[in-house]
């Protein structure tokens, strides 16, 4: 017995003929790939089908040798892009509610089992609180629609309309017209201007945890709204109270956090329904980690680090899951917030919010996830 395991021992420890010089010219066939791997203007498939056709051919070049193990965790070091496990079709989300996704077709309801609708030919859209409508926009016109895609009202704007966001009292929405930020009543009516020559960056209402609050409209501080303003040239971020128009705070605006990435897919922070807990995306080097930051002082935490850009974050309605895309890898990552170690993947996004086409369009942005009460 002692004999065979030092035979088998022997054999492990051999090395083929010119395996040295296999191993390295196999990886310098991969490194090369990579180097001349499709430009970001094109496609993610296709982006992705490059690195995949450059580890077969090392793989293939190295066989399943010991070098063949060691070159194959070097090309997963380097393309470094995917959850392994991920899912091949959304077919749940791991917590209740119903996700609001934007795509180049239109706004698209996605349900808890997983099943979706598209509203319409419509552009950046916002849940109301409570899922009972979809406010969105429609060149020149705010436009309010019921889950089935029913106009309930409409409202013309100025100017092109962007980035509605209805708030969590349910009673105003904001949205931009042009370079104008400007508020309605959630039934249509009191459109007004906010403010005049605010920066192309989507405004952000602030949680409510109090219901009792949040039920009574016009209550000092239930309609609480920031957006990246312009003073004297410079760019701030303002906080008002919309129902009052008094100023809660100015300050320099830190565009890393609040604007939206070359990537597409929206604010790099979003609080939790409770407004307890922050998550942030931070760019470090060439790869986004996920943050987790407790209000009352329990510091920060990674929950998650990848290569390439992030997207979201978006929280479940529970506060128990963080919603992030992936582009690069076409991913989407539900992300336990309290577990920083479980990670459900599921991947082809982009085809599933693109029937009958090749999923190359652009990445689907989430725009909310809400507990509907219908």
């Amino acid at each position: 017995m002692n004999g065979d395991r030092d035979l088998r021992r022997r054999l492990r420890a051999l090395r083929a003929p010119s395996e040295a010089e296999a191993e390295d010219r196999s990886w310098n066939v991969v490194r090369a790939a990579y180097a001349e791997r499709t430009p970001a203007g094109t496609t993610r498939r296709a982006h992705r089908l490059t690195l995949a056709v450059a580890v077969g051919v090392a793989l293939i070049a190295i066989g399943l040798s010991p070098a063949g193990a060691k070159v194959a965790d070097l090309v997963r070091d380097v393309v470094g892009v995917g959850e392994q496990n991920a899912r091949p079709q959304l077919r749940a989300l791991p917590a209740a509610g119903e996700l609001l996704v934007e795509s180049p077709d239109g706004p698209w309801i996605v349900r808890a089992d997983g099943s979706k609708r598209l509203l319409g030919q419509y552009g950046d859209a916002t849940w109301s609180p409570h899922g009972l409508f979809v406010a969105a926009a429609d060149g020149r016109e705010l436009v309010a629609v019921d889950p089935f895609g029913n106009v309930r009202w409409t409202i013309a704007a100025p100017a092109r309309v962007a980035d509605p966001r209805w708030s969590p009292s349910g009673f105003r929405i904001a949205y931009r017209s042009g370079d104008d930020l400007r508020v309605v009543a959630g039934d249509g009516t009191g459109d007004r201007p906010l403010a005049r020559g605010v920066s192309p960056v989507a405004p952000a209402w602030r949680p409510i945890g109090d219901s009792k609050l949040a039920a009574a409209p016009g209550a000092p501080g239930s309609n609480t709204l920031t957006f990246v303003d312009r003073v004297d040239g410079a760019k701030t971020v303002s906080t008002i109270d919309v129902d009052t128009g008094a100023a809660l705070q100015t300050k320099p605006a830190d565009l890393e956090q609040l604007s939206t990435p070359p990537t597409g897919g929206g604010a790099r922070i979003a609080i939790s329904p409770d407004a307890a807990k922050t998550a942030t995306l931070q760019r470090l080097g060439r790869r986004d980690e996920l943050l987790l930051e407790r209000e009352a002082g329990g510091g920060k935490r990674v929950l998650f680090s990848a290569a390439g850009r992030l997207t979201g974050p978006t929280w479940s309605p529970d506060g128990r899951w963080l919603l992030v895309g992936w582009p690069d890898a076409d991913q989407w990552l539900f992300i336990a917030a309290d577990r920083p170690h479980r990670v459900v993947a599921f991947d082809r996004i982009s085809e599933q919010f693109d029937p009958g086409g090749s999923g190359g369009g652009r990445f689907p942005r989430v725009a909310g996830w809400v507990l509907p009460e219908r």
